[in-house]
């Protein structure tokens, strides 16, 4: 009797020692894989990146003017292409100013797939030297951290007209220039608004400074970007593009009259056919 009950105790104490020996395999497995989280913070966000690309453009009132960003973004949305489009821009801005604002404030370019630079509208014409240091300085970093660079080729509204007219060259020629130089790829929105000007004069491209551009012309430029950047021809996008507020009430970024509508999608489409 004595026997078995011995026998008994140790049968009790190697279960009760296994369970043990379970429970701390359990644990540590747990303990094991939140290490590894914790080593790889950026995987959820990789994943999630995954699952749509991201546009970040730096510039000025070029960029933001009627909802540039905006109307851009739910041109992608209406084609389903999963693009999202932030900014970081300041009216009157130059890129000079913005490679200093990005070093103190971090634009965290690299967590972007697609980066857009808008340089001060006369620095082309007026301030080469400078102009063309800052664009090569941000598409190298660009490069360097993989994220795809566009230099946004701005219009020569009349003030510009007339110092290009006494030049061999005007803005949208010198960056291009810049942009081949510097391997990334320029958007010809300041050729489309020429071609617009040329060929369809009664679509007003300005508001009344005779320099920013009008909803006509924010619509013509999205028109260009969206087929820069997507490769595909802006023909049958939709003339409006609607959002909501931080009240979640609905607005309009754009509403675009039909024949101007029209008009930017054929312009867009002759203009980027041979660059996209």
């Amino acid at each position: 009797m004595q026997v078995v009950n011995y026998f008994t105790v140790k049968l009790d104490i190697c279960a009760h020692n296994l369970k043990l020996l379970i429970l701390m395999i359990i644990i540590l497995v747990t303990l094991s894989c939140e290490f590894n989280n914790n080593q790889n913070p950026r995987s959820t966000n990789e994943k999630s990146k995954k699952n749509y690309k991201k546009v970040l453009m730096i510039g000025n009132s070029f960029t933001f003017y009627w909802n540039l960003p905006q109307v851009l973004e739910r041109m992608f949305a209406t084609k389903d292409v999963r693009i999202k489009v932030d900014q970081k821009t300041i009216g009157g801005s130059k890129l000079s100013e913005h490679w200093y604002y990005n070093k103190n404030r971090d634009y965290n370019i690299n967590e972007y797939d697609y980066v857009v630079f808008n340089d001060y509208s006369t620095y082309a014409m007026k301030n080469l030297d400078t102009c063309a240091k800052y664009i090569k300085l941000f598409t190298n970093l660009a490069n360097k951290l993989n994220v795809k660079p566009f230099i946004y080729g701005t219009w020569e509204y009349p003030y510009l007209r007339n110092i290009s007219s006494n030049s061999n060259s005007n803005t949208m020629s010198r960056l291009d220039s810049i942009a081949k130089t510097n391997k990334a790829i320029y958007v010809p929105v300041g050729n489309a608004f020429k071609y617009a000007e040329d060929n369809y004069p009664e679509i007003n491209l300005y508001m009344d400074d005779n320099k920013h551009p009008s909803p006509n012309a924010t619509y013509l430029a999205a028109c260009v970007f969206y087929s820069m950047i997507t490769g595909d021809s802006p023909l049958g996008l939709p003339r409006r593009f609607e959002g909501k507020n931080i009240d979640g009430k609905k607005i309009y970024y754009i509403i675009t009259e039909t024949k101007a509508a029209e008009k930017s999608q054929e312009i867009a489409d002759i203009i980027t056919s041979s660059r996209r």
